[in-house]
C-alpha cells in the first residue's frame, strides 16, 4: 500500500490529521483551565468595583430582606437584588463590619450580626483583607477557589468584603468541554480519514489511467486517450500533455514509416522523397535559386558567344537578375525589420498626407516615362501616430505595384482621406482585375498571382506582404477593391485626433474609401 500514491497520500494525511487534532486537544487541555480562572478573576474584580460604589449597610439590609422574603415564598418572583444574579453564577459573598460581625452572607444558614470567631482567629483573618484588593486563585488539594478579600471604608465605618468562586464549576465546565472536544476530534479523524481515502483513491485511479494510456503509447497503440475532464487541474494538464505527446509520437511514427518506405523504393520514389524534403526549404532559398541558375546559364553562353551584340545581351540579362536578387534581399531585410517589432522604430505624431505626397512626387518621373496619367489628392487633417520611414515604405510599395501593373497610357490615382476614425491611403490603377483565388493570397509573401500586364519587371512578390506587416504593426487594416476598369488598393491607420479611449472600440475603415457605412470583410483586412 505504501508503494502507491494513494496509499502514501492516505497515510500522510491521516498522520497530519492526527497530529493536528492531538495538538489541539493538548493545547486545549493545558490552556482552558488557566483561561477560565483568569476570566473568573476578572469577573470578581468587576463585581468588587461595583460593590465599592454602593452604600454597604443599606445594601446588606436590602439583600437580607430579599433573601428572607424568598425563603418564605414558594414561588420566587424576579427581584431587584444586586447580588442575586452573581450568586446564581456560583459566587458567594460575605460582608462584615469593623468588628468583623457578619452583615450579609450568601449562605442563608449563616447568622448575621454576630462574630463566631475568637480574637486570634479574627485578627488573622482581618489581616488577609486589603484595601486595593484583587481576585486570585487559591489552590487546594481538593480543587481550590478564586477569592477576593477587600476593605471598604465609608465614613467612620470599615467593612470587610469577601467574594468567593469555587473551582468546582470551573473543573466541571472544563471537563465537559474536554469531553466534547475529544468527541469532535474523534469524529473529525473518522470523517477526515474517509474523505482522504476517497480523495486518494480518486487521484490514484486517475494517475493509474494515465499510466495505462502511456504504456499503450509505448506499445504503439494510440487508440485510447487520457482523461482531461477530472476534478483536478493538474491531472487534466497531465492528460492533455499525454494526448498531445500521443499525437506527436503517432505523427512521428507515421512519418518514419513513410520515410522508410520511400528509402526502399526506386529512383522515382527517391525523387519524390527529395521533392518532399524540398517542401521544408523556405521561400527565400527557392526564390534566390532561380536567378542564380539563370545567371549561371548566361555566363556560360557569354563565354561561347562571338557576337558583341549577343555578349551585351547576355550581360544585360545577367544584370537584370542581379538587380532582381538585390531587390529581393532588400525586401527580405525590410520584412525582418518590420516583424522585429515597433520597439525598434519609434512612433511619433506625423502627417500621413505629407509622407504620401512626397513619395508620389518621387514616382512621377516613372509614371511620365510610361505615359501614365497620375494624380494625387488629400484632405487637410491626416495626423496619425506612426513611424514615418515604415509608412513611406508602405506607400511606395503601393505606388510601385500600380506602376508595374498599369498599362502604358493608363491612369493611376492616389489619395489620402479621412474615413471615420482612420486616415486612408488608396491607389487605383487601370488594368486587369484581381481574380477571386488571388484575392485570398495576394497579401502572402512571394505570391504574385496570375494578373497580367507586367511586361518586363516580374517583382519579388513581397511588396504587399511588407505593406500588410507595416500596417498591422500600426494597428490598421488593408484591402483591395476591383473597379470597373482596374483595381484599387488601400490601407488605413487610426486617426490621431479621433481615436477612442479604448483601443478595442475602434472601428475598421470602410472597404470602399468613397462610400460610408460599409465594414471591411475578412479578405480585405489581412
Amino acid at each position: 500500500m505504501m508503494k502507491t500514491i494513494s496509499g502514501r497520500l492516505l497515510v500522510i494525511l491521516v498522520l497530519l490529521l492526527t497530529a493536528v487534532s492531538g495538538g489541539v486537544g493538548i493545547l486545549y487541555s493545558g490552556v482552558t483551565r488557566h483561561f477560565f480562572i483568569r476570566e473568573q478573576c476578572k469577573m470578581l474584580d468587576e463585581v468588587y468595583e461595583l460593590l465599592l460604589q454602593e452604600d454597604i449597610p443599606a445594601l446588606c439590609e436590602e439583600e437580607n430582606r430579599i433573601k428572607e422574603l424568598a425563603s418564605e415564598d414558594e414561588w420566587e418572583e424576579p427581584s431587584d437584588s444586586l447580588l442575586e444574579p452573581y450568586e446564581n453564577n456560583n459566587l458567594r459573598f460575605r460582608i462584615r463590619d469593623g468588628e468583623f460581625k457578619l452583615l450579609y452572607a450568601t449562605n442563608k444558614s449563616s447568622q448575621t450580626g454576630v462574630n463566631t470567631l475568637d480574637e486570634e482567629q479574627t485578627r488573622r483573618r482581618m489581616e488577609r483583607y486589603q484595601e486595593n484588593a484583587k481576585a486570585e486563585y487559591e489552590g487546594k488539594a481538593n480543587g481550590g477557589r478564586v477569592v477576593l478579600r477587600g476593605i471598604r471604608v465609608q465614613g467612620d465605618d470599615t467593612f470587610y468584603i469577601q467574594i468567593i468562586q469555587s473551582s468546582f464549576v470551573i473543573n466541571r465546565s472544563t471537563a465537559y468541554a474536554r469531553r466534547v472536544l475529544f468527541l469532535v476530534i474523534a469524529l473529525f479523524l473518522v470523517f477526515g480519514t474517509v474523505c482522504v481515502r476517497m480523495l486518494s483513491r480518486e487521484i490514484g485511479r486517475s494517475v493509474g489511467d494515465a499510466a495505462r494510456v502511456a504504456q499503450k503509447i509505448a506499445d504503439k497503440d494510440f487508440s485510447e486517450k487520457a482523461s482531461e475532464t477530472t476534478k483536478y487541474r493538474e491531472l487534466n494538464e497531465l492528460g492533455a500533455s499525454i494526448n498531445e505527446m500521443s499525437g506527436q509520437i503517432q505523427s512521428y511514427v507515421q512519418d518514419l514509416e513513410t520515410y522508410n518506405r520511400l528509402l526502399q523504393q526506386d529512383n522515382q520514389r527517391r525523387a519524390e522523397l527529395e521533392q518532399h524534403r524540398k517542401r521544408f526549404v523556405n521561400n527565400v532559398s527557392h526564390e534566390l535559386k532561380t536567378p542564380l541558375a539563370i545567371m549561371s546559364g548566361q555566363m556560360e553562353l557569354l563565354s561561347m558567344a562571338q557576337d558583341a551584340e549577343k555578349r551585351q545581351q547576355y550581360c544585360d540579362s545577367a544584370m537584370e537578375e542581379v538587380q532582381r536578387m538585390n531587390e529581393m534581399v532588400s525586401s527580405m531585410l525590410q520584412i525582418f525589420s518590420v516583424e522585429e517589432g515597433l520597439e525598434l522604430f519609434p512612433m511619433e505624431r506625423m502627417d500621413l498626407g505629407s509622407v504620401a505626397k512626397t513619395a508620389f512626387q518621387d514616382f512621377l518621373p516613372l509614371f511620365e516615362k510610361r505615359g501614365i496619367q497620375a494624380e494625387y489628392t488629400q484632405t487637410s487633417d491626416c495626423l496619425v501616430n506612426g513611424n514615418p520611414e515604415n509608412l513611406r515604405r508602405a506607400v511606395s510599395n503601393f505606388l510601385m505595384n500600380a506602376y508595374r501593373y498599369a498599362p502604358e497610357g493608363s491612369q493611376v490615382r492616389a489619395a489620402v482621406s479621412l474615413n471615420g476614425s482612420y486616415v486612408l491611403f488608396s491607389v487605383y490603377n487601370d488594368g486587369e482585375q484581381i481574380v477571386g483565388k488571388d484575392m485570398d493570397r495576394i497579401w502572402d509573401s512571394f505570391y504574385q498571382g496570375d494578373a497580367i500586364g507586367r511586361e518586363h519587371d516580374e517583382g519579388t512578390g513581397l511588396g504587399l506582404y511588407i505593406v500588410k506587416s507595416i500596417v498591422s504593426q500600426h494597428g490598421g487594416a488593408c484591402g483591395l477593391e476591383n473597379r470597373e476598369h482596374g483595381v484599387e488598393f488601400w490601407f488605413g491607420i487610426p486617426h490621431l485626433m479621433s481615436q477612442p479611449e479604448e483601443a478595442g472600440q475602434q472601428e475598421k475603415p470602410d472597404a470602399n474609401p468613397h462610400n460610408s457605412g460599409e465594414t471591411p470583410n475578412k479578405e480585405q483586412t489581412q
